[in-house]
């Protein structure tokens, strides 16, 4: 059913403008996207970028990759011919972002959709806003634990079970899911973001399968049956199991890291009104559903809360209230990144030189 109204709703909205000057519009412009891949970008063009494309007559261009190298090759240019007009990165690279002064403040006048936004969604200096919430928990094989006699996972520890050894992914600290990782671990040794030493070794004790850098390379694995257990983003878990993969992904006791994909325009772009109107779009609440009912994510547009509440099929599988979003665990992410070159060193020493 509500598969349906999103397909109504952009029907309706594509005739509405069918006719309008806007909708007529044609342009030479093609806008540069820095985006993840896979479905991820899949779900944006089908729900943003094809309508953002059919009313302004501005193509897009998706140009998938990790967030960290998008943000590495904006720092290569240092401002000239930028190779992005717009990029989605990661909530806690965000400040990184601003810090090597690669994106601009988003223009409140063109982005009329922040005023819809959750508070938790806007950044206090006028930054890109976010554009979902999610969780990293673990998604695993019910066929394989069961067959192995290993209960449901229930803790973070428990991807450390020998019986798991050469079974579980882990993600490079380049990833969302490894950082996420390293904070639970860092947590399971009694240290805490500050003290990425004790993460790090208790990572190079777990004896996994391999090591990703794109969650699509994770997806690739888990159909083979090659791994029976990964962190991931609850998103792209679901994503999964809603393909029919014997499945499941759960939140484990100690709490699941709060994340967030932020939507920025870069500085230096020679298409600012078109990137500041891309992020509109993003954040309407027809592609904010969309990409909520393709992948569960948590939709920063406080408009669409109502809409979710009504599917609890759907309203189980994602943080959809601000109340549900204020009870992630927030680690704190300036301190995080303080200690990151000492944990890539440690992580290159003690985890990748030993695989």
């Amino acid at each position: 059913m509500l598969k349906t109204i999103i397909a109504a709703a952009t029907v309706s909205l594509t005739t509405l403008l069918a006719g309008s000057a806007l909708a007529q519009a044609t342009s030479d412009v093609v806008l540069r996207v820095g985006n993840y891949g896979g479905r991820f970008t899949e779900t944006q063009k089908k729900y943003a970028a094809d309508l953002f494309t059919q009313h302004t007559g501005v193509k897009v261009q998706f140009i998938d990759a990790n967030p960290l190298d998008h943000i590495a090759k904006l720092v290569a240019a240092k401002g000239r011919n930028v190779p992005y007009d717009v990029i989605y990165i990661d909530g806690d690279l965000q400040p990184t972002a601003i810090e090597a002064g690669i994106i601009d403040k988003v223009d409140p006048a063109i982005v009329t959709n922040l005023d819809r936004l959750y508070d938790e969604a806007k950044n206090p200096d006028g930054y890109g806003p976010v554009q979902i919430f999610y969780s990293f928990g673990i998604l695993y094989n019910v066929e394989k634990f069961k067959a192995a006699g290993i209960p449901e996972p229930t803790s973070w520890a428990d991807l450390w079970d020998p019986r798991l050894a050469g079974k579980v992914a882990v993600g490079e600290l380049s990833h969302g899911a490894g950082r996420a990782l390293l904070i639970q671990a860092e947590r399971l040794a009694g240290g805490d973001v500050s003290t990425p030493e004790k993460g790090i070794e208790k990572i190079a004790e777990l004896k996994a399968h391999s090591y990703f850098s794109s969650t699509v390379q994770l997806e690739a694995l888990f159909p083979t049956g090659d791994i029976w257990a990964a962190p991931i983003a609850s998103g792209r878990g679901w994503g999964l199991i809603d393909k029919g993969f014997p499945l499941k992904f759960v939140l484990p006791k100690e709490g699941a890291v709060a994340s967030t994909t932020t939507i920025e325009v870069v500085k230096g772009t020679p298409h600012v009104r078109e990137a500041n109107l891309f992020i509109n779009y993003v954040l309407d609440p027809v592609a904010q559903v969309g990409q909520a009912w393709e992948i569960p994510y948590g939709p920063s547009n406080k408009s669409v809360a109502p809409v979710i509440a009504a599917y609890p099929e759907l309203a189980q599988r994602l943080p959809g209230t601000v109340e549900e979003i204020r009870a992630l665990f927030k680690p704190d992410w300036k301190v995080f990144w303080d200690n990151h070159e000492k944990a890539v060193e440690l992580w290159q020493r003690l985890v990748i030189a030993r695989k």
